[in-house]
């Protein structure tokens, strides 16, 4: 029996219990878009998206 969690689950989760964590996982984002980095910043967006669209 494993005992790991998928890492989308892990990071849905403490989207959705902490608002400081999502706060930063889009200041990040803008960041990662402001440097070159657009394939990233749209994984990180689509996360965050995803867990604010559970939680609807």
């Amino acid at each position: 029996m494993t005992l790991t969690r998928d890492c989308k689950e892990t990071v849905n989760a403490r989207i959705q219990r902490d608002s400081e964590f999502a706060v930063a996982l889009l200041n990040e984002a803008i960041d990662l878009f402001l440097n070159g980095e657009p394939k990233i910043a749209r994984l990180i967006l689509r996360d965050l998206v995803n867990a604010t669209i559970e939680n609807w």
